[in-house]
């Protein structure tokens, strides 16, 4: 369990550093004037991210719950630990995509709309964050 746990931490963490150096990059492209300002793809650009966050949110969280009951069920720990990590890692990687398209969209775009799409994977992401009372929750046979 503490693998698993050590396992997703480093995976989680690495989302937010990425997440941390696409607001760096965001930032210097800003700043030596590299803005994106035909409305036309701001506008197209910000509906596919938010239609991407409706479906994906609640897909995401509910396919995970769905898929880690019948997980649990399973006897071999190694192979529960290695489907759980799978769906785990997936489930932050569908979730942080949100949060790093918001951060470099706010930069290069100039709109204040991505940093509300930006703050909202962010916060979903703080959902997903692998505690153990978390993780033997969901692999408990209890269910």
């Amino acid at each position: 369990m503490n693998i698993l746990q050590k396992k997703l931490i480093i995976f989680y963490y690495s989302a937010s550093v990425l997440a941390v150096l696409f607001a760096i990059a965001g930032y210097f492209l800003h700043k030596n004037g590299f803005i994106i300002t035909n409305n036309s793809f701001i506008y197209v650009f910000k509906s596919i991210l938010i239609v991407y966050m409706l479906i994906t949110i609640p897909l995401s969280l509910k396919i995970f719950s769905n898929k880690v009951k019948k997980i649990a069920q399973i006897d071999d720990e190694n192979e529960k630990f290695n489907k759980y990590l799978f769906l785990a890692k997936i489930r932050i990687l569908l979730i942080s995509i949100i949060l790093w398209f918001g951060i470099i969209a706010f930069f290069i775009v100039d709109v204040i709309d991505f940093i509300y799409i930006a703050g909202i994977g962010a916060i979903v992401l703080i959902f997903c964050i692998p505690t153990k009372a978390k993780i033997e929750n969901d692999l408990s046979k209890s269910v």
